[in-house]
């Protein structure tokens, strides 16, 4: 007997698609299902998976009809890093889905791209999927990313606590000695940024560079406030710190807790604290530009004729602060 809550529940837990198997299973004959398909309600995606409406094109959808295709499949490498959020990497439209089995005859539809494997891959469940772990996903695209791509996307990962380095660290330290491709690059981005980060004055300066000549009026530098701290920029009339970050990935990690009191402390005396990385400046300068126009927008009480920015070409002339205009057909 068909089983209609059945089949709602695998449209609306699968991303739109079911495998064959599935679908019989809810109590639909193979004629039924080629009759769906025949009348145009269902679309077929190769062999074995069809769609329960039109063919999916997010990658959700995407992944899942890959993963149906290829049951021994897991979720890897570049589509793993998109599920997972991962920051920095590049987009890529219509891109293979990337799924990694153990199976070696395993054989995936066209728009699959399959990575043969000779381990178990550490996996978890998401979205109704097998998907890689971050530290597993990151060591995959280190064996495919270009060096400049995979630092990026590292490097923002672990600023935005995406995981911890000391998960990072172990997962290179377990998997080193397995032939795991991607820890030698891993391992070198590991070393080259264990010990510092970029200085102090050099991240003051280029985030300095980019806010003026964006059209940022600066704050104050180096302000004593009243609880006895010294910050490093100041918007007096919006009440916003910000607080130059230029740590190495360690010492962020230990001075989490007291940068969090230091943060709660201002806050108290009504003060808003926004903390400006390597990785945000080095890889994200319009986006973090933007944002903090944004807050001091806010913060000025939404009020645009007392705004401090002004968005503006580099070498322009400066304008008088006012609201902030379209950039690059974005609204900023």
């Amino acid at each position: 007997m068909l089983d209609e809550a059945a089949l709602r529940e695998l449209a609306a837990t699968q991303h739109g698609v079911a495998s064959r198997v599935q679908l019989q299973q809810a109590g639909l004959t193979p004629r039924a299902i080629r009759h769906r398909i025949g009348t145009g309600r269902w679309v077929s995606i190769g062999r074995n998976v069809v769609a329960l409406g039109p063919v999916p094109t997010d990658i959700w959808g995407r992944a899942q009809a890959g993963v149906l295709a290829v049951p021994s499949a897991t979720v890897s490498h570049r589509t793993a890093g998109a599920l997972h959020g991962l920051p920095g990497l590049s987009p890529a439209t219509r891109a293979p889905i990337d799924l990694s089995t153990t199976v070696l005859s395993a054989v995936g539809p066209a728009d699959v791209r399959l990575f043969r494997r000779t381990h178990r891959t550490r996996f978890q469940h998401l979205g109704g999927m097998a998907i890689t772990t971050v530290p597993q996903t990151l060591f995959d695209l280190a064996a495919v990313l270009p060096v400049e791509e995979l630092d990026r996307v590292v490097d923002l990962s672990l600023a935005q606590r995406r995981l911890p380095l000391s998960v990072l660290e172990l997962s290179v330290e377990e998997l080193s000695g397995r032939g795991v491709r991607g820890t030698p690059a891993l391992r070198h981005l590991l070393a080259s940024r264990r010990s510092e980060g970029g200085s102090e004055s050099e991240l003051e300066r280029l985030f300095l560079e980019g806010w003026t000549a964006a059209g940022g009026v600066p704050g104050r530098q180096q302000v004593q406030m009243p609880w006895h701290a010294r910050v490093d920029h100041l918007w007096d009339d919006e009440m916003v710190i910000g607080e130059n970050d230029s740590r190495s990935w360690h010492t962020r990690e230990r001075d989490f807790d007291s940068d969090r009191q230091r943060d709660a402390e201002a806050a108290s005396f009504g003060y808003l604290t926004v903390r400006i990385t390597w990785g945000q400046v080095k890889y994200d300068l319009e986006a973090t530009l933007v944002r903090l126009a944004k807050i001091l927008r806010v913060r000025a009480g939404m009020a645009s004729h007392t705004s401090t920015w002004a968005w503006r070409p580099t070498g322009a002339p400066r304008t008088q602060p006012g609201p902030a205009r379209r950039v690059g057909g974005a609204s900023r």
